[in-house]
C-alpha cells in the first residue's frame, strides 16, 4: 500500500467559522465514503477559532485523484473561497 497523507490549513475570515464548518462537514461525510479514503478529519484550533486543519489519509495517489475530481470536493472548493482570510496551505506527505 502506497498510503498518502494530505495536511491542509485554512484560515477563515472571523465570523465565518460556522459557515465553514457546515460546508466542510458535507465534504467530510462524502469523502469518508470514498473507496480509497482511509481517514478524513477536520480540527479547529482551541486557541485561534478561525484556524482549521484537515488531516486526510488515502490508500494511494489514485485515491487522491479520485477525491480531487469528485462532485463534493468541487462543491467545497467552489464555496470555500469566500470564507477564507487567506489561501489554503496544502502539503502532501
Amino acid at each position: 500500500m502506497e498510503k498518502k497523507t494530505i495536511v491542509a490549513w485554512a484560515e477563515v475570515t472571523p465570523g465565518k467559522e460556522k459557515e465553514f464548518i457546515t460546508l466542510a462537514e458535507t465534504l467530510i461525510e462524502a469523502t469518508r465514503k470514498e473507496e480509497g479514503n482511509i481517514s478524513y478529519n477536520l480540527y479547529q484550533s482551541p486557541f485561534t477559532p478561525t484556524s482549521f486543519m484537515f488531516y486526510e489519509e488515502y490508500k494511494d495517489q489514485d485515491a487522491i485523484n479520485t477525491h480531487a475530481t469528485s462532485a463534493h470536493f468541487k462543491t467545497f472548493a467552489g464555496g470555500v473561497e469566500t470564507l477564507l482570510a487567506s489561501k489554503l496551505i496544502i502539503k502532501t506527505l
